[in-house]
């Protein structure tokens, strides 16, 4: 005897919790961070430093608040030896007060590849934030 066909739809959820969407380590470490970008009523330019960084973007802290939504220039002084990372699309993806993380929309194979030497350098059980799983099957 068959059995009559269900109507409900599942909903596949997604592989990974969903409060922690990222995709990249986020490594703590402070670096000279120097920013540009417009938004038609005002331009953005100011120094701060980095909170974290990852291979798909970072946190800041600078005086000056910016936009979320904004397209940011980035000159970041990675202490890697070598001069500093410049960055031409950084999209302000979250902000409070003077933090703001930006998302990295378009890096260079070369960048990609010194952003990812950087934090294999770096990453140790003090500069990751939390205690959540290091890798994601999906």
């Amino acid at each position: 005897m068959k059995r009559p066909m269900s109507t409900s739809v599942k909903t596949l959820q997604p592989a990974y919790s969903s409060l922690d969407k990222r995709y990249s380590e986020r490594v703590a470490v402070t670096c000279q961070v120097c920013y540009t970008g417009e938004v038609p009523t005002q331009p953005h330019k100011g120094e701060g430093v980095t909170k974290d960084i990852s291979l798909s973007g970072c946190k800041l802290i600078s005086e000056r608040p910016v936009t979320r939504g904004t397209l940011l220039s980035l000159t970041i002084a990675l202490p890697d030896g070598e001069g500093p990372l410049k960055l031409t699309s950084a999209h302000v993806v979250w902000v409070s007060g003077c933090h703001f993380s930006v998302r990295f929309m378009h890096l260079s194979p070369a960048d990609r590849k010194r952003i990812q030497s950087f934090l294999w350098k770096n990453i140790t059980h003090e500069t990751v934030q939390n205690q959540r799983a290091r890798f994601r099957l999906v």
